[in-house]
């Protein structure tokens, strides 16, 4: 378990995502070993420790089973009995708010994995400075099933870089996200594909991208925070999420 962060810690930043439909079955009865860590995860990122290993912490849960390390409105979120964390209102119903880890954090990987319904409309905050007003103060990398423009796909950083490629997101198939967050970097991989990576000191003017394009935020993103919040949005669509785990490096 010591060894799960390797690979994100070897190539300095990456973000990974596995869909999680092609697994054995022997696999998926897996999901919830020691530490509910997946044997997948093990085989992609154990090799590249090395013998320094013992001296990394080992990642842990994002949020705790009983979301005591949480902030969040009273029962807007809830794991169930399988370990899948989603919002408690009934379908269409209005969001009730964010969920957003207590602790800050600034260099770090990220791992989760997230199942979508049609036309659902998520995301995963970074480091955000203010969860009230999160808009204009987190990185947000998408998570959406259906089209829309580049910059709002799944594996888009939201308003600010669009993928590399756009992958097709299936309603109930889980996929993993794998978020490393390291200095100015942010890099983003879909099912083991790098699909974008950004380094924010190239957003150097408020309310643009280096492309030229109008993005949503009044500063630029290279005067956002280097250590904040990590959250999951309600969007007021279905979305579910498991096996979130955390590293700091």
């Amino acid at each position: 378990m010591k060894y799960f962060f390797s690979l994100c810690v070897a190539a300095g930043v990456c973000l990974l995502v596995t869909s999680c439909s092609s697994l054995s079955p022997t696999t998926k009865s897996a999901q919830t070993t020691a530490a509910g860590f997946s044997p997948d995860v093990h085989a992609v990122f154990a090799p590249g420790r090395g013998k320094d290993s013992a001296k990394w912490p080992a990642p842990q849960p994002l949020f705790a089973r009983d979301l005591s390390n949480a902030d969040l409105q009273p029962g807007a979120w809830a794991f169930n009995a399988e370990g899948v964390l989603a919002p408690t209102r009934a379908a269409g119903a209005k969001a009730h708010g964010d969920l957003w880890t207590k602790e800050s954090y600034g260099d770090f990987v990220v791992s989760l994995e997230f199942r979508t319904a049609e036309n659902s409309n998520s995301g995963v905050f970074l480091r955000s400075s203010d969860i009230v007003n999160w808009l204009q103060n987190s990185i947000e990398v998408q998570i959406l099933q259906g089209d829309e423009t580049p910059v709002h796909v799944v594996g888009a950083i939201f308003d600010v870089a669009a993928p590399a490629r756009t992958i097709a997101i299936k309603p109930g198939q889980w996929y993993r996200y794998v978020i490393t967050a390291k200095g100015n970097t942010i890099t983003v991989m879909l099912n083991h594909e790098e699909v974008n990576k950004v380094n924010l000191e190239l957003w150097k003017d408020a309310g643009h991208n280096p492309d030229g394009t109008a993005n949503k935020f009044t500063k630029a993103c290279k005067d956002m925070a280097r250590s904040g919040r990590i959250g999951l949005q309600d969007h007021g669509t279905a979305i579910e999420f498991r096996n979130l785990l955390v590293e700091r490096l």
